[in-house]
């Protein structure tokens, strides 16, 4: 994955984040802090999984990453450092 490819699925992470953050709270959106919730809010890999909530509009969580990012190290590392972010930072 290059750099730029990184940065780009950083931005989009965040802005998703913000957008969950922005309507509520970081123990909500990954029901009592759970990585895994924490990947499925934000729906990178085929979008929210969910029935979208009520805030959500309908562009706002497509899906943007593909199959062999979503599975790289790369990745994970980029969604284990937002996690931990805002495990120290949205509680």
């Amino acid at each position: 994955m290059t750099e730029e490819r990184k940065k780009e699925i950083i931005a989009e992470a965040k802005r998703r984040i913000e957008l969950w953050l922005s309507a509520t709270s970081f123990d909500e959106m990954t029901t009592g802090g759970s990585f895994v919730r924490f990947n499925m809010a934000i729906g990178l890999l085929g979008g929210y999984p969910f029935e979208k909530e009520q805030w959500m509009s309908k562009g706002d969580f497509n899906g943007f990453v593909t199959h062999t990012e979503f599975s790289s190290a790369e990745y994970d590392e980029i969604v284990g450092k937002l996690f931990r972010d805002c495990m120290a930072n949205c509680t």
